[in-house]
């Protein structure tokens, strides 16, 4: 059967999956080619969206735009595909010393963080289970995304309307034209990668400064401690269910090993929960490479090439949050010729550029 579609998009984690759902939004068709048997680093991340993040808890990069989409995006897909994938919870940071409740004392009164920062306890919150000594701050417009759920949700309805098909991409069955590519039985308008990980095969974004990172994550049980907030403390305790459930991490690393989780990976991870006086068992142990580039910012946009390639990648340990407005900006910028911002535009530095300047320095 041939298949004639505006999008032909390779892969189904969280970026394609994003991508296709903005795309069925605005009208347009697509068809997706993924291979659902290899390891996605979506199925095994954590999936958390935070407003305040990293070691300085700073605002996260664009938030205010983010966040918009972020609560127009995920609630509107629950209820289309009838799902709880999105689940907004409040985030506690633990102080780890007198100088960093100063320091957030003090920006409390910046107005930047206005809706953000909910509340000071200074006496903590969870003092039975978790050592503090200085307090902690309370973050909400938090939480993460399902992402399991979110995506088979996706892939359950996109095979019944069968746009989907669940095999290896073959970059040499591609054949491009001046207005239409072809891929097999699919005549599409344009092609977007976002295989994640995989990019490294992908003949056509050579020079692209991907720094795929290894991430580790543990599911454990406590005993007796229960959470109702996100605990992020050089790391994060997040509560899956009422039963002490909860998933912990999460590493950051490149190493030789990207596949398969290590007791190395298993001792950082539980160095994160020392600041917990319970008991706890280890239920499981997941690895997965993020598709991370090396400015932390994702690549988004179009061959230099080739007019109809696109590529959205690398969108990292913040997918969740970034994904809905860049897929917006990428499918303006394709339909409508609108600017990408120069922190995602493939030219901002190549692989050479970066030699180069570090060579010079």
């Amino acid at each position: 059967m041939a298949y004639k579609v505006d999008y032909l998009i390779v892969g189904q984690g969280l970026a394609g999956t994003i991508l296709a759902e903005t795309l069925q939004n605005r009208g347009f068709s697509f068809r997706i080619i993924d291979d659902g048997t290899l390891k996605n680093s979506s199925r095994v991340a954590g999936g958390l969206y935070n407003p305040i993040t990293g070691r300085k808890m700073v605002k996260t990069w664009l938030c205010d735009v983010l966040w918009e989409k972020i609560d127009e995006f995920y609630p509107a897909y629950d209820k289309k595909y009838s799902t709880d994938s999105f689940k907004p919870i409040n985030l506690y940071f633990p102080f780890e010393g007198q100088e960093k409740q100063t320091d957030w004392l003090s920006a409390s009164a910046d107005d930047r963080y206005d809706g953000y920062i909910k509340e000071f306890h200074s006496e903590g919150l969870y003092t039975d289970v978790i050592h503090q000594e200085f307090g902690g701050m309370e973050v909400t417009r938090s939480g993460y995304l399902d992402i399991p759920v979110f995506l088979d949700a996706f892939k359950e309805q996109a095979l019944k309307e069968d746009k989907i098909e669940l095999e290896l991409f073959d970059h040499q069955e591609l054949n491009i034209g001046v207005d239409t590519i072809r891929y097999k039985n699919i005549e599409a308008k344009h092609v977007i990668f976002a295989e994640g990980n995989k990019v490294e095969n992908n003949p056509y974004f050579p020079t692209l400064d991907f720094r795929p990172v290894k991430g580790e994550l543990l599911l454990i049980k406590f005993k007796n401690a229960r959470f109702n907030h996100i605990i992020n403390r050089n790391g994060f305790i997040l509560p899956i269910d009422d039963k002490g459930n909860c998933k912990l991490g999460a590493t950051y690393e490149r190493v030789e090993d990207m596949e398969n989780p290590t007791e190395k990976g298993k001792r950082q991870l539980l160095e994160k929960v020392e600041l917990v006086d319970d008991d706890f068992e280890i239920l499981d142990h997941w690895s997965g490479i993020r598709p991370a580039t090396f400015d932390r910012r994702p690549f988004i946009g179009t061959s230099k090439d080739y007019k109809n390639i696109h590529i959205f990648n690398g969108l990292g340990a913040k997918g969740v949050s970034l994904g809905p407005y860049f897929a917006q900006k990428l499918i303006n910028h394709i339909e409508l010729g609108d600017d990408l911002p120069y922190e995602v535009r493939l030219d901002r530095l190549s692989k050479q550029q970066r030699i180069n300047l570090n060579s010079k320095g």
